[in-house]
């Protein structure tokens, strides 16, 4: 799959030690999707949470653009 990844994802990503290819990887296999929801404000965006290097993390995705627009922590 080739998402695109918004500048503000790819620097949520930097900062929380995220890698491109762990993003683009999960897309490829959709795994592990612990849950997902749609967006309460907006019915284009997903909201994924999943797992990298152990920790949690929620994927927040555009379906009709095809962009990760952000990424963040769960607890």
């Amino acid at each position: 799959m080739d998402i695109k990844i918004s500048e503000h994802a790819k620097q949520r990503m930097d900062e929380r030690g995220v890698s491109e290819e762990q993003v683009r990887n999960f897309f490829d296999s959709n795994e592990p999707i612990f849950s997902w929801n749609l967006s309460n404000f907006d019915n284009s965006v997903i909201l994924v949470d999943t797992v990298f290097d152990g920790r949690k993390f929620r994927l927040v995705y555009n379906v009709l653009t095809d962009t990760l627009i952000t990424l963040f922590p769960r607890r």
